[in-house]
């Protein structure tokens, strides 16, 4: 079983953020509509776990004690349990607890090293919290951890970039998910017209990006680790495997149908149980399948498409694969995209639609 748990609550709202996050006081009234729905559902035999938000570390020590003894019975004998993190929220206390509740893996929100555009991107933490952080975590046996970077960050060059990569390579930590800056419409930036960056730039940057890490598995677009290290949670959505979702604003997919939670959180707390059942066809399942696998390293596993859509993948899509075979990595168990094909993925996958 692969649970995501989403906590909406954040001590503050970055500019650039349009996820389901609120500055609130009822945490504890979240925590009891959240028990309510996790009893109901039920949970067993737990392969992954992830306490995304939001901001989970945002909650206290008692409320965080409670959350996880929600799921701490339930874990199987090869979990991987992550939380996400801030360091500005993240002290050894927490850390400390963690590590008795069996947490096993730790993605922090660094985003940038540079102290002033930590700032101008409405972050309270500066570079060195995040040192301490990775230094708590590590003192206290937490040594799985992933932090987040963004790039394509208003007014940062591309020194600025190399810069956050030889800090990364320097801390030598197992994984890293770096993400170009989306303007959302409802973010603090999208209200205040912040335009994104130049598109060449932007590709410079993601060309950098790769060349730095060049000795890390990129294993998926946005995403580069060590041996082993890769984002098991993670790998579940890209694998096209069902997983429950918790929370205000969670979504799911069980039985290969997807759902979405309210993102309202009075709502969520005055009624826990209700949920939006997304009608996809069959076809728009596949595609999903397709555009999920096609951004990792592993590719499609085409037997498991062939049973579960019970259908001929080659066959069915022998056009799209002719059009665009000097981008794939083809076998008759796998497709893969080679990396110039995952440069231009989205223009394949247009194709794919058809």
């Amino acid at each position: 079983m692969n649970c995501y748990i989403h906590i909406p609550f954040c001590d503050s709202i970055c500019f650039y953020c349009d996820f389901c996050r609120v500055v609130s006081s009822k945490k504890n009234q979240y925590l009891d509509a959240l028990e309510l729905e996790i009893k109901t559902h039920g949970v067993h035999d737990i392969d992954t776990l992830y306490f995304g938000g939001g901001t989970p570390s945002s909650l206290s020590i008692d409320q965080l004690t409670r959350l996880c003894s929600f799921f701490k019975p339930y874990l199987n004998n090869s979990y991987e349990w992550t939380i996400e993190c801030n360091p500005d929220s993240l002290d050894l206390e927490k850390i400390k607890l963690f590590k008795e509740m069996g947490v096993n893996r730790i993605s922090l929100g660094a985003q940038t090293f540079d102290n002033t555009l930590l700032k101008q991107i409405g972050r309270r933490h500066s570079a060195q919290d995040v040192f301490r952080c990775i230094k708590e975590l590590r003192q206290e046996g937490i040594e799985n951890i992933s932090i987040d970077l963004i790039y394509g960050l208003p007014n940062q060059t591309i020194n600025q970039l190399n810069s956050d990569l030889s800090m990364f390579l320097q801390l030598d930590l197992p994984h890293i998910s770096i993400y170009s800056l989306q303007i959302e419409e409802n973010s603090v930036f999208g209200k205040k017209n912040v335009q994104p960056i130049d598109e060449e730039l932007e590709e410079q940057m993601y060309d950098l990006i790769c060349q730095r890490l060049s000795e890390y598995n990129h294993y998926e677009i946005s995403s580069f680790c060590k041996e082993g290290k890769h984002s098991m949670h993670n790998l579940c959505y890209w694998s096209d495997n069902d997983f429950i979702g918790f929370g205000c604003g969670a979504s799911g997919k069980e039985n290969n149908v997807r759902y979405d939670h309210v993102f309202n959180i009075n709502e969520y707390i005055n009624n826990p149980l209700a949920k939006t059942w997304i009608e996809e066809s069959r076809e728009e399942q596949m595609f999903d399948a397709i555009m999920m696998s096609l951004r990792t390293s592993f590719g499609l596993d085409i037997d498991k498409f062939n049973k579960k859509y019970q259908t001929d993948f080659y066959s069915r899509y022998e056009n799209v694969i002719k059009k665009y075979i000097s981008f794939f990595d083809c076998t008759k168990k796998r497709i893969v995209c080679t990396q110039k094909g995952r440069d231009i993925l989205n223009t394949i996958l247009i194709d794919f639609m058809e």
